[in-house]
């Protein structure tokens, strides 16, 4: 299978060099005008992406008398056809095959899996508010994809069957959305999503968010959730960048009321000279539950984020029972090339109720006896990107498990490294 979908991708490329592939979203871009002898017409556009990632994981389980150390191939071909036939309707399909080698005693198994990935239809008028009618399976994209987001750094992503109703013109923007998604049993997932484009310097996000979920809350019973919180982010002076959000939870779990609540902010700048380096500080608290068993529920739910490159590049924390300080310094010394290199100190608010992954499952049990102290981690990255269709990432790792870990089990050090090579068409 996944030797036909390269020969595929490949064929494709040759035929279709100009297509273009919209990572974020899962949409192609828009191509140059087509010539009358083109070989696809011009309100058709078909392209996709070929992702081969290598990850080598070392002592996650910090405990170096078990071998746990993994080293394997995640693959992941993407084609799609995008149809417009005219200003006022697009339809669009994806299918994605996802496929796992070698993967042997990895902490999270990633399974193989061949779906129709995306596939909706789009009814649009730009001159009534920008309304835009999108029905179907969709990736969802909203911020800095703290709480929605397409998971494009896993293997499989995540879309979402049903529909968004939005609205845009210069000052603001509004979606109006009602979704299903499979994650964790089946879910409900609907909202409110708004942006006021006015704000000095920036853009103001403000977003009411209700999930429901049968076997979500505690002991696997009924789960009702809503979420209000605000987003902004903005520059300054020109070289400074900022940016905040805030989030509230409350609802039920299994018949326990629920009050939970998170927050993020960050600044930056950017020296003024060639290779733009910037210096960056951040802090993200999610809060967390000293009786994680029963009674009010206080543990932040994530909902259903891309948390890869937010906690840590080693996914081991996600926005839940968290404090992260973060200290980030990039450069850009070529058009093609951009490095980057973080450091995280990671604390729990609540030692009771463990640890939990970037994908939101638990990685190791807490103790209320345990202490706050997590560990800290530092991520390097190098990103090359020589020509438009093409990028390789190259990333180290490395983990230092704190006092909670110590008190509660293994902890030694943890490495991760990995390569991947994206080609686009």
């Amino acid at each position: 299978m996944k030797i036909f979908f390269l020969f595929l991708s490949l064929a494709f490329l040759l035929f279709k060099p100009e297509a273009g592939f919209a990572a974020e979203s899962g949409e192609s871009k828009a191509s140059t005008s087509a010539s009358s002898n083109s070989l696809w017409p011009h309100k058709i556009k078909v392209g996709g992406e070929f992702r081969l990632r290598l990850e080598s994981q070392f002592n996650y389980d910090f405990n170096s008398p078990v071998a746990d150390s993994d080293t394997f191939f995640l693959l992941r071909t993407r084609v799609y056809v995008d149809v417009n036939p005219n200003e006022h309707l697009q339809f669009f399909g994806m299918f994605q095959d996802s496929e796992t080698l070698h993967q042997e005693s990895a902490l999270i198994k990633t399974p193989d899996r061949h779906k129709f990935y995306q596939g909706y239809v789009v009814i649009k008028d730009k001159k009534s508010l920008g309304l835009k009618i999108k029905l179907g399976r969709q990736e969802m994209v909203y911020g800095d994809q703290r709480l929605i987001g397409n998971n494009s750094w896993g293997n499989l992503g995540r879309s979402f069957d049903g529909g968004v109703f939005h609205i845009e013109n210069e000052d603001f923007f509004v979606d109006a959305f009602g979704t299903r998604i499979s994650f964790n049993g089946e879910n409900q997932f609907a909202g409110f999503y708004g942006g006021w484009k006015k704000l000095p310097g920036g853009v103001l996000e403000p977003y009411v968010l209700y999930l429901h979920n049968d076997q979500g809350g505690l002991n696997k019973g009924n789960l009702h959730l809503v979420t209000l919180g605000t987003r902004a982010v903005g520059k300054f002076k020109k070289n400074y960048d900022w940016g905040f959000e805030g989030a509230y939870q409350t609802g039920s779990s299994a018949g326990n009321w629920v009050s939970a609540f998170a927050l993020h902010s960050r600044m930056g700048y950017t020296f003024p000279v060639s290779f733009k380096p910037r210096l960056g500080l951040e802090y993200n608290f999610a809060s967390g539950d000293a009786n994680p068993t029963g009674g009010r529920v206080t543990t932040f739910n994530n909902l259903f984020p891309t948390n890869h490159d937010k906690y840590g590049y080693m996914d081991l924390f996600s926005w839940k029972n968290l404090h992260d300080l973060r200290g980030s310094f990039s450069t850009a010394p070529w058009s093609f090339l951009k490095t980057q290199l973080d450091y995280h100190a990671f604390f729990l608010p609540d030692p009771a109720n463990g640890q939990f992954l970037a994908n939101g499952a638990q990685g190791r049990p807490g103790s209320p006896t345990a202490g706050h102290f997590a560990g800290q981690e530092i991520d390097l990255l190098l990103k090359f990107e020589p020509i438009k269709y093409f990028d390789a990432w190259v990333g180290y790792s490395v983990f230092f498990p704190g006092t909670f870990f110590k008190d509660t089990g293994g902890s030694d050090i943890a490495h991760f490294f990995y390569t991947q090579l994206t080609a686009r068409y």
